[in-house]
């Protein structure tokens, strides 16, 4: 077994989530960390190496306990991850607590409340981080006077400000990286959707498309369920771009792209594949279903007249349709059947659907 696989577990986060990623992570290494200090405090004091109250032996045994429990959590269930990174640093407050009234013989034991705060903020947020903050800062100075020993005014007032200073940085800091992230993750989505989409029409293109229907085929062969393509070609699109120029052309494939959009489901995945050549995937689709959806998109087309200025354009389309006969065929088949299909349409006189059944 992979190291990374035996402390995070096996979750695969998707593309875009990565500030999750981290923080799930920073999150198990932190829990093991804090674990294996706290049990090596307690074995130090079990050996003699340390005098520690058994106070904060007792607390730190459950501490350790509940730092288990939460890595198991965290492995199994990452996106529990505000609930258990919440327990887990209200433990380590509560734990360095009771370290403060109990382990009188340890002056440095007061550093543990600052260097919590920015496990806080990266886990669970700014408004939490605040608040244990706020609360820590209370702490130190209504619990010093109860000790055996107090700390002097000079250092308390020192550890707060430093609390405040470590606070603030990393209030910033994270307000600032996941804002930061979050418009990176948004700018990344952009260029891939521009990537993966036709500009002209804006459906998908070919390397889009196609990597779309692998992954519905696999989901079809998981599921046993049925699905068809469809390939759609203009009929006489030559003479339009010939006669009335590109231009017209253009708005003859925006205008059929967007009926054949409003016209599938949103299950269904349609891109351009060619210059007036249309491709649609239907998943959970026989072959009737796909010829009657096909049959609807011809007539649409056939009905758009779209306008190029100068006039009005009939269009027509002749589409094929194939259906997957076995899960084991491949898109390149069903997509080749579906290519056959509309040739058939084309000598049977074009604007008409044929399928292969």
């Amino acid at each position: 077994m992979r190291f990374d696989h035996l402390l995070f577990g096996r979750t695969e986060f998707p593309d875009g989530a990565e500030y999750r990623q981290f923080q799930h992570r920073f999150a198990c290494v932190l829990v093991v960390f804090s674990t294996s200090v706290t049990a090596l405090f307690i074995i130090a004091a079990l050996t003699g190496s340390a005098h520690l109250h058994p106070h904060y032996l007792w607390s730190g045994a459950a501490y350790c306990v509940l730092n288990a429990v939460a890595l198991a959590l965290l492995r199994a269930k990452p996106e529990r991850l505000p609930v258990i990174a919440t327990i887990c640093m209200t433990a380590s407050f509560l734990l360095e607590a009771v370290a403060f009234f109990s382990n009188a013989e340890d002056e440095m034991r007061i550093v543990w409340f600052a260097l919590s705060i920015p496990a806080v903020y990266l886990l669970v947020g700014t408004w939490y981080g605040l608040f244990l903050t706020g609360v820590s800062i209370i702490f130190i100075f209504a619990a010093n006077p109860l000790l055996p020993t107090p700390y002097s005014a000079n250092a308390i007032i020192t550890m707060a400000v430093a609390i405040g200073y470590i606070s603030a940085f990393f209030f910033a800091f994270s307000s600032k990286s996941i804002s930061f992230h979050h418009a990176m993750v948004l700018a990344n989505q952009k260029l891939a959707d521009q990537a993966a989409k036709d500009p002209l029409t804006g459906l998908y293109n070919a390397r889009a498309y196609y990597a779309l229907c692998e992954s519905a085929l696999k989901q079809a062969q998981r599921s046993q369920a049925p699905f068809a393509m469809m390939f759609v070609d203009l009929d006489h699109f030559k003479r339009i771009n010939d006669t009335y120029g590109h231009e017209a052309g253009d708005t003859v494939l925006r205008t059929v792209a967007n009926a054949l959009r409003m016209g599938v489901r949103q299950s269904d995945f349609i891109g351009r594949i060619g210059g007036e050549e249309f491709s649609a995937l239907l998943p959970d689709t026989d072959i009737e279903g796909a010829v009657a959806l096909a049959e609807k998109l011809r007539q649409d087309i056939e009905n758009l007249m779209p306008d190029i200025g100068e006039k009005r354009l009939a269009i027509t389309a002749s589409i094929g349709v194939a259906a997957a006969k076995a899960h084991s065929e491949s898109i390149a088949k069903i997509q080749s059947q579906a290519d056959q299909a509309m040739y058939v349409a084309k000598r049977e006189g074009r604007n008409r659907v044929t399928c292969i059944a």
